[in-house]
């Protein structure tokens, strides 16, 4: 069994950000992985196998999503292998800004680090009165089984259930509008959902050691060379 330890969440979210930095991803991309990844752990809709595998799929070749079709019920697009820390900002908010139905992502690796990217776009105030619904988030559970997150128009997580039909395949992502009743068994509610939240916020999270290592190791090369122009310009400001 691997060793694990216990780091604050806080402290997931630098690491996942230095480590994304080092693989050459935009400032946008960096910060999002690591506050995706750590709400991820935080909601407990992840694990350290599926931030294994978020982390594998990584490629900072891709710049976004690709939109392969789009009519008035859904919107599709192809991920091209790139993980859910990065760009699946671009789908989701072109999704909720034209009030679409439906939103499917394929080819997308460790669907669920986009359901903390949803709670916090619903958190904002949306334009469109359309768009102001409860939404349920399909994916594959790190467990392999098919999840569904509820959230509720103002980014509240209302639920976490596993649905009785598996709607989309291990790497896809489906978001639907208006998706109040869920054809499913309830797992977690919001409120105990959110409890999870509480304590991993006082008690922190818990990863493989040899994913922190691989993590510290990655964000080695974000830092830049000591220099005499960066010793220069180094300091408050």
């Amino acid at each position: 069994m691997s060793e694990l330890m216990q780091i604050s969440a806080n402290e997931l979210k630098f690491l996942v950000k230095r480590s994304v930095e080092g693989l050459g991803f935009s400032p946008g991309d960096q910060l999002s992985a690591g506050i995706k990844a750590a709400s991820a752990f935080q909601l407990g809709l992840a694990n350290s196998h599926l931030l294994a595998k978020g982390l594998d799929a990584l490629n900072s070749e891709i710049k976004a999503p690709e939109l392969v079709s789009t009519n008035a019920q859904q919107m599709v697009f192809d991920a091209h292998g790139q993980s859910a820390l990065v760009q699946v900002e671009f789908a989701l908010g072109l999704a909720l800004a034209k009030a679409k139905p439906q939103l499917k992502i394929n080819n997308i690796a460790a669907a669920a680090f986009a359901v903390p990217c949803l709670i916090n776009w619903l958190a904002q105030s949306l334009s469109l009165p359309e768009a102001q619904q409860c939404y349920a988030v399909y994916f594959t559970h790190h467990t392999g089984a098919a999840r569904c997150v509820l959230v509720a128009a103002d980014g509240q997580v209302l639920g976490l259930y596993q649905p009785l039909k598996n709607v989309v395949g291990p790497n896809t992502l489906l978001l639907c509008m208006g998706q109040a009743d869920i054809e499913g068994v309830l797992i977690t509610d919001g409120a105990d959902l959110l409890g999870w939240r509480e304590r991993c916020l006082d008690q922190g999270v818990h990863l493989d050691a040899a994913l922190v290592a691989r993590l510290k190791q990655m964000m080695q090369a974000s830092f830049v060379p000591e220099t005499e122009a960066s010793r220069a310009g180094a300091g408050p400001g």
